[in-house]
């Protein structure tokens, strides 16, 4: 019996009836965990096929407790993306600086970074592709040349890069010049190694925003403020639409929080940040919240992120604690976020 219909005569049989179908579908579900994480370099991550088959068996007995919870349409595609996202969320905790050049170079080859030439694409065999536009239609794949770029970065950056300094050249100047290396399309995550190898981004790196007080257990990083099991970190990349409806929501959020907490936050941001809020709100609805006029708003995002010390003149706290106002915020929303529907949306 397919696996789709192994799914729905579980979710839709008796008790006593469910027991016939519960160890084929489980056998499937394993199966399927498998195959899928079989496309992620996924050898260092602990219990993660368990913790895969954990969450996809939590999300089906919700179903089973109650159909009306939400509905599973495609058994494999969930689990796939299942897999996906959680191999997202485990990779973004254990390898940070690797991930967000990930982002960082989804975002370069969606177009989002206003740099023409490039594309990103998912292929017949459902990997996400990247290379030059004009390779999109038929190019042959180049993945294995990118891999041999790992076993001699030496003599790539003699030979390609004239010995300049990887982490000193744009992203999209070394993207093309790696890309130019391969001759052909590149999955995102092999493109990915070979950046971070080249530039050292492979080097651990604890976010410093994770030192959060030992008596603030509800706290967190920013970072960590959305994200969720069932939700597509990457999507937030590419999909414009969501990003509004996330700000949107986030905003409602935001606005909640005292005087303090809504500085706190914003002035620890980054200007592009701050910038993306005000895209979305508006600067006039921003300047209000925290209170300034547009000129001060105009002025405060240029020198962001602040300095706790200059952040404490403006709370009339001192700088000690600025971090846990700050994180105790981020606790707030990461708590309303589990609450909300953001965290149940599926593809």
């Amino acid at each position: 019996m397919q696996s789709q219909h192994l799914f729905e005569a579980y979710i839709l049989s008796s008790p006593k009836e469910a027991e016939k179908y519960c160890e084929p579908l489980a056998q499937a579900i394993v199966g399927l965990v498998k195959r899928a994480i079989a496309k992620h370099e996924a050898g260092d991550l602990e219990d993660f096929e368990q913790d895969c088959i954990l969450a996809i068996w939590t999300k089906i007995a919700a179903i089973k407790a109650d159909p009306s919870s939400g509905s599973i349409d495609n058994i494999e595609a969930f689990i796939r993306q299942s897999v996906h996202n959680r191999y997202c969320d485990a990779i973004r905790r254990k390898r940070p600086k690797w991930y967000n050049l990930k982002l960082e170079l989804m975002e370069l080859f969606s177009g989002k970074a206003n740099v023409e030439g490039f594309a990103m694409w998912v292929s017949a065999d459902g990997e996400k592709m990247c290379g030059f536009s004009t390779w999109k239609e038929g190019a042959r794949p180049a993945s294995g040349r990118c891999r041999e770029l790992l076993d001699r970065p030496d003599a790539f950056r003699k030979r390609h890069l004239q010995n300049r300094d990887p982490s000193e050249l744009p992203l999209w100047e070394l993207a093309a010049l790696v890309l130019d290396y391969c001759g052909g399309p590149v999955e995102i995550d092999i493109l990915t190694n070979a950046i971070a190898e080249l530039t050292h981004a492979k080097t651990p790196e604890p976010l410093s925003i994770d030192a959060v007080p030992d008596d603030d257990d509800d706290a967190g990083a920013p970072v960590d403020w959305l994200i969720s099991p069932d939700t597509d970190v990457e999507k937030q990349v590419v999909d414009g639409s969501w990003f509004r409806h996330v700000m949107e929501w986030f905003w409602r959020e935001f606005t909640g929080l005292s005087l303090k907490q809504r500085k706190a936050v914003l002035y620890g941001m980054a200007a592009d940040q701050a910038m993306a809020i005000g895209t979305v709100v508006g600067l006039n609805e921003l300047a209000k919240s925290l209170e300034i006029t547009l000129e001060e708003l105009a002025s405060l995002i240029s020198e962001l992120p602040m300095p706790d010390a200059l952040t404490a003149e403006e709370l009339g706290v001192p700088a000690r604690a600025v971090p846990s106002i700050r994180f105790k915020a981020w606790g707030r929303i990461r708590r309303r976020t589990r609450k909300s529907s953001l965290t149940l949306e599926e593809d």
